[in-house]
């Protein structure tokens, strides 16, 4: 799950160089003093300043809705503490900034699939990124870059680890 939240992070970069049209390395530089929440709303700053088109805005606010739910379970697995519970299920301890202690109940395959959904977001956030880079912006291909002509299709966001975080 880390190695693939630390490859997802690079999809940060990649999305708000292509929304702000800045270069990756302007982006790196601004993303690497941020906290995710700060990139969303960078990303959402940039988008408001130019005329979208409907389907690459709904595409975007996909991958940060996204984003703040993948962020969210990435920062619970990663700060809390895990033990065997009852029934083939893992409880998960954690204390808030506010230091409130909760506990929920997951098991290894929704662990698993936080794993698999970083994943999934950063193949989906690349191809995002390129297609407005490259479609929106008209950026000029570099060498290893993809050439992505179509909005890649949304893949279903993923669910929260905690369930109270689930109606949100």
């Amino acid at each position: 799950m880390s190695i693939n939240y630390a490859r997802f992070e690079l999809t940060h970069v990649w999305m708000l160089a292509a929304v702000a049209n800045l270069k990756e390395r302007q982006a790196a530089v601004i993303s690497a003093r941020t906290n995710p929440s700060d990139r969303v709303r960078l990303i959402e700053t940039f988008m408001s300043q130019v005329d979208w088109p409907e389907d690459a805005a709904a595409a975007t606010n996909h991958y940060l809705k996204a984003m703040g739910i993948l962020t969210t379970n990435r920062n619970l697995l990663v700060h809390s503490n895990m033990v065997e519970a009852w029934q083939n299920r893992t409880a998960i301890y954690s204390i808030s900034r506010q230091g409130n202690t909760s506990v929920i109940q997951s098991s290894l395959e929704e662990i698993r699939q936080v794993a698999d959904d970083l994943n999934e977001y950063f193949d989906f956030g690349h191809k995002l990124s390129n297609y407005i880079a490259t479609n929106i912006h008209h950026a000029a291909l570099e060498e290893g870059m993809f050439a992505i002509s179509r909005i890649p299709a949304l893949p279903p966001l993923p669910a929260h680890l905690d369930p109270a975080q689930r109606k949100k």
